[in-house]
């Protein structure tokens, strides 16, 4: 499982270089590769004597995906601040609330 685990950790900060270089193509990519690596870590065991260190990639890990959640949120928020730009441009109004998942 560690090794799964390294690959987690490897895609996440694929991905978390693509949200800071604000490319949608890469963002996608990097999502994909992501989810797959998830999917066969969730499927891996943990091999005896190696709970401390799968331990310490599982605190890692969290910490990136807090990283990348708040640069996703930044994302957003500028986003939408374009969107409310591009509407007072126009001199019309936003359809409703934003989507935020």
């Amino acid at each position: 499982m560690l090794t799964q685990m390294d690959d987690v950790q490897q895609k996440l900060d694929h991905l978390i270089a693509a949200l800071d270089g604000h490319d949608a193509g890469a963002i996608i990519a990097a999502t994909e590769e992501l989810a797959t690596a998830v999917i066969l870590m969730r499927g891996a065991t943990i091999a005896d004597g190696t709970e401390h260190r799968a331990r310490a990639l599982m605190t890692q890990t969290l910490a990136q995906l807090e990283a990348a959640a708040m640069r996703v949120n930044i994302l957003k928020h500028w986003t939408r601040q374009r969107i409310d730009k591009g509407h007072a441009l126009r001199g019309s109004q936003p359809r409703g609330i934003a989507l935020s998942y």
